[in-house]
Formats: structure tokens, C-alpha cells, sequence
């Protein structure tokens, strides 16, 4: 009779444990499941994407030009020298156009060896050395940009590597041209989910994918030989400055 009531008591523990077991492994599948539903249900989630483009024009401001001296000497030293003087002379003269100190930087410097090419024999002899000083001239009242060239040259500027235009409060514009990319963008979307017959939610992610940063890049305003003192005054033609944004948006429906 003892031996019945001890065998019942590990039966009944041995059950017990079984079941607590089967108990903790059935929850911790569900929650496995539960996750797994969840994941799936992220992967599978249904988006569209979109991009979008803005742009603003307007009137620049500000004229970059890109100007210096070149100068050939038979010496390293002798074509330094003159390059700086001629250099001085140029910033001097700029100076008294108006233009500060902050708005005067080196744009490029080069030192280069010139040679004599002998058709006869082929050999090429060491004639001296060319040194080129640009600067970057930053002209605020853009109605001078001509002047202030004229002005370069007469003082001793015979090269330019081009001018560009600015905007002086281009951040304004910029983020008014990304207003018009994401208006863009948005209307894009909308017309898709119309034409599906789905409804929108907001935008789930949003990304600019333009820099923000102004391009300045110079275009040609003559050839290195062709900038000289002449009578003519320079006329400049600043046109129109387009200022454009770019964003990414994705939204699920």
C-alpha cells in the first residue's frame, strides 16, 4: 500500500512537470510566431515612392570673378617677383573700387618651366618659367563687376579664368525651392493612389537628396591671352540664378 501511494506520488510529479513544460514551451512558440507575424507583416507592408523636384529663379547680387596675373621669366625668382608686384598692384587698384580684404582671396598659384621645342632635332630646351596668381574677387554690388575688371586689368591683370553669380540670401531661396519638391513629390504620390483607388497615409519617410550648397562655378569670360587693357568697357549680363531642390518621400497605403 505504500509502495502504490509512493508510486502515484512521483507519477503525479512527473505529470505535473510534463504538462509546466509543455505549458513554457507553447508560450514561448507564440510569442516566436507572434514576432515572426510581425516581421513579416513590416516586410510585406505596401509603400510608394515618390521623388520630387523644386526650383526657384532669381535675380543675382553677387558676381564672382576669377582674375590674375601670368607672368614669363628666365628665372624662378625673377617670374615670382613680377607676378607679385603686378599682383599687388592689381589688388590695390581693386581696393579702391570698393572691394574688402575678406572679398579678395587666392583662388590658384602655379609655378611651370617653359620650353623651346626644336623641330630639327626633336629636343626640347628649358626657356624659363611662367608664374600664374589668381584670385577670387567677390563683387557684392554686381552693377561694379565690370567696372572692377576694367579696373584689374588696367593695373596689371592679364588672365581670367571666368565669373559666376550668386544670390546673397540663398538659404531662403533654397528652402523655398525644397517647399516646391515636396509640393512635388506629394502631388505625385496623390495622383498615383487616386489613380489606384488607395488611401495615403503621411509620408513614412522624407529625404533631401540635394546638398543645399550653392554651385559656383565659373563660366569662361575670356581666354588667357585675350584680357587687355583696352578703351572698351566691360559689360556684364548677370542674367537669371536657378536655385533647385531635390526630396524623396515614401509613403504606405
Amino acid at each position: 500500500m505504500k509502495n502504490n501511494n509512493l508510486l502515484r506520488s512521483k507519477f503525479s510529479f512527473i505529470f505535473a512537470l510534463a504538462f509546466a513544460f509543455i505549458l513554457a514551451f507553447q508560450f514561448g512558440a507564440s510569442k516566436v510566431l507572434a514576432a515572426d507575424s510581425s516581421t513579416a507583416s513590416a516586410d510585406t507592408a505596401r509603400t510608394i515612392n515618390v521623388t520630387g523636384d523644386g526650383e526657384v529663379t532669381a535675380t543675382p547680387d553677387i558676381a564672382y570673378l576669377y582674375l590674375g596675373v601670368t607672368v614669363d621669366k628666365s628665372s624662378t625668382i625673377d617670374a615670382q617677383n613680377t607676378a607679385s608686384t603686378e599682383m599687388n598692384n592689381v589688388i590695390a587698384a581693386i581696393k579702391k573700387e570698393g572691394i574688402q580684404n575678406e572679398e579678395i582671396k587666392t583662388d590658384d598659384y602655379s609655378i611651370r618651366p617653359k620650353y623651346n621645342y626644336d623641330k630639327n632635332t626633336g629636343a626640347s630646351t628649358l626657356a624659363g618659367y611662367t608664374v600664374s596668381n589668381t584670385l577670387k574677387v567677390t563683387v557684392k554690388d554686381i552693377s561694379k563687376a565690370g567696372q572692377v575688371i576694367d579696373t584689374a586689368v588696367k593695373n596689371g591683370a592679364n588672365i581670367s579664368n571666368g565669373i559666376s553669380f550668386g544670390v546673397s540670401n540663398y538659404e531662403k531661396y533654397y528652402n523655398t525651392a525644397l517647399q516646391n519638391a515636396l509640393s512635388n513629390a506629394q502631388n505625385k504620390a496623390q495622383s498615383i493612389s487616386s489613380f489606384l483607388g488607395v488611401k495615403l497615409t503621411s509620408p513614412v519617410k522624407i529625404t533631401e537628396t540635394s546638398s543645399g550648397v550653392p554651385n559656383d562655378y565659373p563660366v569662361p569670360l575670356y581666354d588667357k591671352t585675350s584680357l587687355s587693357n583696352s578703351s572698351a568697357s566691360t559689360s556684364i549680363n548677370s542674367g537669371t540664378y536657378k536655385i533647385r531642390a531635390n526630396v524623396s518621400l515614401v509613403y504606405q497605403y
